[in-house]
């Protein structure tokens, strides 16, 4: 969707709030569908960890394996938790409060670093845990001495988060940042 913003006699941008809002529900609407598709995708997840580590009763398993599987299925439990909660909100947001209430919340919700950070930092540490205790297990990897097996999963596992993180920014950056930034102009200029 186009922004609609002019400027005004004062050479100052104007963002058009009508516009800001549709733009707002169309994104709000797009990301409660990617939460809820990610919701069924960590159920799902969550299923399959439990059922192959947890319940799973064979012998074979040790207790790195079980210790793993644990993390894992805390990780996908917990992200399922998180994304139904985050899709559920979305849906019941209330866009006839006060303009003013309504700009500060689209600019809380859309601003980069935000509360939410500190779930996906949980999640991506507990499966990083998971895969600590996955690999040891001397047979995976066994060509390698257990300290360089176990820094070279890490570094690869830390590297691919990385790359995600920053493609999560450049998605951010052209999807939600326009959002934010007028939301972040129209609250100066509803509270100045």
């Amino acid at each position: 969707m186009m922004n609609e913003n002019t400027w005004n006699d004062n050479g100052r941008l104007k963002v058009n709030p009508e516009d800001l809002i549709n733009r707002t529900k169309a994104e709000d609407l797009k990301n409660s569908k990617t939460l809820k598709s990610l919701y069924y995708l960590y159920l799902g997840m969550s299923v399959f960890y439990i059922l192959l580590f947890v319940a799973n009763p064979d012998p074979d398993l040790t207790g790195n394996d079980r210790l793993a599987g644990l993390c894992y299925a805390a990780a996908f439990v917990a992200g399922t938790l998180i994304f139904r909660r985050e899709s559920r909100f979305l849906r019941k947001l209330d866009y006839t409060v006060s303009l003013l209430e309504l700009v500060r919340s689209i600019e809380a919700r859309y601003r980069f670093f935000n509360y939410k950070w500190l779930y996906l930092l949980f999640i991506v540490s507990t499966i990083g845990a998971g895969l600590f205790f996955s690999f040891r297990n001397p047979a995976r990897l066994a060509m390698l001495p257990q300290p360089e097996k176990l820094f070279i999963v890490q570094a690869v596992y830390w590297s691919v988060i990385s790359v995600a993180a920053f493609i999560g920014y450049s998605l951010w950056k052209k999807r939600s940042y326009p959002v934010w930034k007028d939301s972040k102009i129209l609250l100066g200029e509803l509270e100045g």
